[in-house]
């Protein structure tokens, strides 16, 4: 039996929410359907506001757009607030590229005092680049005893670091099937 939400305050994710969530993130319906493992047409019916998914859908999107670093929160006052919890890093050299999404890292300072993330899905630890001096990203740049897990992976070459990798993470996030 198909069980939707009892009225639109018990909507655990709202259509406006969804449509700012993926702008946030650079996804399309395309990608959101396939981190929440759900129909696209589900999607574009919901942000449309032709139809509210079941409580289930509705709570794997949400989840999807958490484990990428989306918090949404109601203020007092009622008005809704997407908080962007993710951060990020650069890998550098021929170790970059071995990283992808789903993979448990943490950042620790290495043996000369540069920062190196440890790609613990995969044992190995890989370069970073140094934290950005300035700009608007620089607060959500990695630091030393970050843990989380790699939501999205931009790989591409470069002319002085060879193969770089932009990492982004949820901090403190776990995978989802280390979770008993």
């Amino acid at each position: 039996m198909r069980k939707s939400p009892q009225s639109l305050s018990d909507l655990p994710l709202f259509s406006r929410d969804c449509r700012a969530a993926r702008s946030l993130r650079g996804w399309n319906q395309d990608d959101l359907a396939q981190r929440a493992q759900v129909g696209r047409a589900t999607i574009m019916r919901f942000e449309s506001e032709s139809g509210i998914p079941t409580a289930r859908v509705l709570r794997k999107l949400r989840e999807a757009f958490e484990e990428a670093g989306i918090i949404f929160e109601t203020t007092k006052d009622g008005k809704r607030l997407l908080i962007d919890n993710a951060s990020w890093l650069l890998l550098l050299g021929r170790n970059a590229d071995q990283t992808v999404a789903g993979d448990e890292i943490s950042v620790m300072e290495g043996a000369d005092g540069v920062l190196v993330c440890v790609n613990q899905t995969r044992s190995v630890i890989i370069s970073m680049a140094a934290h950005p001096r300035h700009g608007q990203h620089a607060p959500s740049y990695a630091k030393n005893g970050d843990k989380g897990v790699v939501f999205d992976v931009q790989s591409r070459a470069h002319p002085d670091y060879g193969r770089v990798a932009e990492i982004s993470y949820s901090p403190n996030a776990h995978r989802k099937d280390d979770i008993s």
